[in-house]
């Protein structure tokens, strides 16, 4: 692995993540206890929860970036499951059992001469980037995430005797742990990220010009199509780090017939997405007098399509065609596997 951590650096993340273990902020911190601790090499924010109120899943989540917040905020306000935890901007420090750790990790924890024993007290540390399976850290990953858990034990333990400390003094605001001048932490009010008010944001498309005018003038305009993008229920192994696409299905509404499915990298899906529809309408001699979508994400992706060739877009709380095909799908996986 490229940009690995070293072993002190390993070292310093097990010995913050034991300590924090050790602590047990879940006893007394919940899943909507935000705080904030800033990367002092990049000067990135991550926004930190303290997981394992519920006694499931006890680790630290530090969201990264405006990006993080973001991921962490779809975590909290859809149900979207797989959708959400593929979309994670994180990194995730977590204690887990025997058979949850991999050889990689063993051998850090080897090399180390540590030893766990028990359901929940294998330090798991992981990267999380939307679109990729979760991985291993690189040196900057641990040496942030060590900060934070060594950071994130020193708010717990003052939370634990002042139930107010993150109680924000302003809306907007969140209790922020950053690195002074002269090497020392101090705390600090912070203002969060604003969200967009229109939904995720997407990467831009760029449409051709051409390709709709071309369509508009030579393709029928009838019917209606139900449309989804999402991750695919698979991964695809591209690279060192492993990913998963993002899934285009594209069902007539009437007749049920598959119109389009393309698997696209989840770096660039929206401009695939987009030209992949225009393909479809070129193809078929026909576009839709409208869309319909489930998704917030889809709707926004069809946005620039929809405008351009005057195609209504409308929300639904079903996509019975698609979920038809949808389903066909994966039963065809399942037999393939």
């Amino acid at each position: 692995m490229t940009d690995s951590p070293t072993l002190s650096e390993w070292k310093a993340l097990y010995e913050a993540a034991i300590a924090f273990r050790k602590l047990a902020p879940w006893e007394w911190m919940y899943n909507d206890d935000l705080f904030a601790v800033v990367n002092p090499e990049t000067g990135v924010t991550g926004y930190c929860v303290v997981m394992g109120a519920l006694g499931e899943y006890f680790g630290l989540g530090v969201y990264r970036g405006e990006a993080g917040w973001r991921s962490l905020q779809a975590m909290r306000n859809e149900n979207s499951g797989e959708e959400t935890l593929y979309g994670q901007h994180a990194l995730i420090a977590s204690f887990e059992s025997s058979q949850d750790v991999e050889k990689r990790d063993r051998e850090v924890i080897k090399q180390l001469g540590l030893h766990f024993r028990g359901k929940t007290a294998w330090p798991l540390f992981r990267s999380y980037v939307p679109g990729y399976v979760p991985w291993y850290l690189t040196s900057e990953e641990a040496r942030f995430l060590t900060v934070a858990l060594e950071q994130a034990a020193d708010v717990a333990k003052r939370v634990r005797d002042d139930r107010d400390l993150l109680n924000p003094r302003d809306p907007g605001t969140v209790f922020t742990r950053r690195q002074s001048p002269d090497g020392s932490w101090e705390d600090a009010w912070t203002s969060l990220p604003e969200l967009a008010e229109d939904g995720p944001e997407l990467p831009p498309v760029d449409l051709s010009e051409v390709a709709v005018r071309g369509i508009m003038r030579q393709a029928r305009k009838m019917g209606s199509w139900e449309v989804d993008v999402a991750y695919a229920p698979f991964v695809v192994a591209e690279g060192e780090r492993p990913m998963f696409p993002k899934l285009l299905l594209c069902v007539d509404r009437d007749s049920g017939m598959i119109l389009q499915i393309h698997v696209a990298h989840p770096d660039g899906y929206a401009q695939e997405c987009a030209d992949k529809l225009l393909e479809t309408m070129e193809t078929l001699k026909v576009y839709p007098k409208a869309f319909v979508v489930k998704r917030e994400e889809t709707r926004l992706l069809l946005k620039p399509i929809a405008e351009a060739m005057r195609v209504a877009v409308h929300r639904a709380a079903s996509l019975p065609a698609l979920e038809e095909a949808r389903h066909a799908l994966d039963e065809g996986l399942m037999r393939r596997g």
